[in-house]
């Protein structure tokens, strides 16, 4: 990483050493919160903003509604919807892993699809495709609401 340092983070380093003990402490604080920030904003653009996501909620939704699509190939789809979901979650989680502790409290976002794949799953048990599209009803209302509000500036005190 010593390498990789441009002529900017040099100056930050030379400028963040001649700051006191609680200059440093609120220049920390103050980059930890601009991660955190960054963090949220580039989960919600991976995850919500997701076209192969929402299309695929959707397909799964439209095989639900069709007779002749089986259990099992609702179910397929549903899982390869689920495990792409979790990848983008980690791969974004992993990103920022080292700078921010608390990555995963109350996130909205990761509680969305946690909550709404374990419902579909307990629906599957059933072996009912109404209550397996139910539960991508409300997965896709939820999606929708939380991309509309993501999209929403927020003003955040400092």
């Amino acid at each position: 990483m010593l390498f990789e340092l441009t002529s900017q983070d040099i100056m930050l380093l030379k400028c963040f050493r001649l700051l006191q003990t609680e200059g440093r402490k609120n220049l920390l604080d103050y980059l930890k919160f601009l991660a955190e920030k960054q963090y949220r904003a580039e989960l919600s653009s991976r995850i919500l903003n997701n076209p192969v996501l929402y299309n695929g909620l959707v397909q799964a939704h439209g095989m639900c509604e069709r007779e002749d699509v089986s259990l099992e190939d609702i179910l397929q789809k549903i899982n390869q919807l689920k495990y792409m979901y979790y990848q983008l979650l980690e791969k974004t989680s992993i990103k920022y892993d080292d700078i921010l502790d608390d990555l995963n409290q109350e996130n909205v976002i990761r509680d969305w699809g946690r909550i709404g794949f374990e419902n579909i799953t307990e629906a599957a048990k059933t072996g009912r495709k109404d209550l397996i599209l139910r539960e991508l009803e409300e997965m896709i209302e939820g999606l929708k609401g939380l991309a509309k509000k993501g999209g929403q500036k927020r003003i955040i005190a400092v």
